[in-house]
């Protein structure tokens, strides 16, 4: 029950209304991509079909509309007219835990050209 609560929340997963209000919280951070996996499981083509088309007729449309405020956010950003603040990535250095391996130490790891 709780890795199922877990993914539920974490993941694009539920109506077409529950992705919207997922969404509509990246959109806040001005985050304009994603990147569906609607391949992994045991899903038929068809199925995959069906619901990229659900996501196409009944999520994206908001999200459009909004697109043109977005890419003047995006260009004062690119133009330094709006600067952003740092963020602080501590919290996500070790976001997968134990199932990830590290290949080497940084400062071990061969430097371009080397």
């Amino acid at each position: 029950p709780d890795n199922l609560a877990r993914a539920l929340s974490g993941g694009l997963i539920g109506s077409p209304e529950t992705l919207r209000r997922k969404l509509r919280k990246f959109e806040t951070s001005n985050v304009d991509q994603i990147i569906l996996l609607n391949q992994a499981g045991k899903n038929t083509h068809e199925h995959i079909c069906e619901s990229l088309e659900l996501f196409a007729n009944e999520v994206m449309p908001e999200f459009h509309a909004n697109e043109p405020k977005h890419q003047e956010w995006k260009r004062k950003v690119l133009s330094g007219e709006i600067e952003l603040e740092e963020l602080d990535t501590t919290p996500h250095t070790d976001r997968y835990g134990k199932n990830s391996v590290q290949i080497a130490e940084p400062e071990a790891a061969a430097a371009p050209g080397d």
